[in-house]
């Protein structure tokens, strides 16, 4: 139980006393035998993305091509970064991969989220720049790509699609976020103990915020109000393709738990695929 204390002792002390925490302790063969988010003790914004994962994300990035890519959001996590915060390079090496793809030709649009919400304040991000050279390292490569909150997207199957982060439709995140951010926490923690009951739970709350704030409601008004066939998000972690009568709903999921994306084929058809345990890229759904 000595990595779950010390999970949980660090995430105490970092969130609420600004004291950084490290645990060194004897490596053993047998560790091994434990699962991923055991054996990697130190991860990004307290727990939210292992190694492997990041590996999941390369292998996809490298191994297909795309004349656009749109980022929806949450990349960054500068709500967990606010203090003293880990920036492996293994996370650097994927701002690196979506840099040189725009230096390749492509084109990257980076459609903000709520965690990294100071991208749509450039006064708050010239000031989070100059709190040292990794900030500084990262928002130069970010500030190449193209900025916004949302995005019309034609599609040559389906017409004008909007593509938005989510969080607009979220009422907690809106108009109360210290309570968003305090289950960010609660979810760092318990992704660092019991991932699939991290998982389970984290499904479940955006199941019933989302049900709470109308979401599936406020897309629907928004896509007739402004005449779109349909919505591209993230922000609710539950990756799908759902066809309406009067609009499609697309949801990318994440890079933590689903390691999955929405893709356009040339035909037009859209994908949403899942990068599986032995990095091979599946079909989930299409549209």
């Amino acid at each position: 139980n000595i990595p779950v204390i010390l999970a949980l002792l660090r995430v105490w002390n970092r969130n609420f006393l600004n004291i950084p925490m490290h645990g060194i302790m004897p490596y053993d063969q047998r560790l091994s035998m434990l699962p991923a988010w055991a054996q990697q003790l130190e991860m990004e914004s307290n727990g939210k993305a292992v190694d492997i994962n990041n590996e999941k994300l390369e292998h996809f990035l490298t191994k297909t091509d795309f004349e656009n890519l749109y980022l929806v959001g949450d990349i960054i996590d500068f709500w967990s970064m606010e203090d003293k915060f880990y920036w492996p390079d293994s996370h650097q090496k994927i701002l690196n991969i979506f840099e040189s793809k725009y230096l390749k030709g492509a084109n990257v649009f980076y459609i903000s989220g709520n965690h990294d919400d100071p991208l749509r304040n450039q006064l708050l991000l010239e000031e989070i720049m100059q709190k040292d050279e990794v900030y500084k390292k990262i928002i130069s490569v970010l500030k190449k790509f193209e900025h916004k909150e949302r995005h019309d997207f034609v599609s040559s199957k389906y017409g004008k699609l909007l593509i938005l982060h989510g969080d607009q439709y979220d009422a907690v995140t809106s108009n109360v976020k210290w309570i968003s951010k305090f289950g960010g926490m609660l979810y760092d923690i318990l992704i660092m103990i019991n991932r699939p009951m991290s998982k389970y739970l984290k499904n479940l709350t955006k199941k019933i915020v989302s049900g709470a704030s109308g979401f599936q409601k406020l897309v629907k008004e928004e896509c007739l109000e402004g005449n779109y066939a349909g919505l591209m998000c993230g922000h609710n972690h539950r990756p799908e393709i759902l066809k309406y009568k009067t609009h499609v709903y697309m949801n990318t999921g994440d890079w933590v738990e689903s390691c999955s994306a929405i893709v356009e084929e040339m035909d037009g058809t859209f994908k949403l695929i899942k990068v599986d345990e032995n990095f091979d890229i599946e079909t989930i759904s299409t549209l």
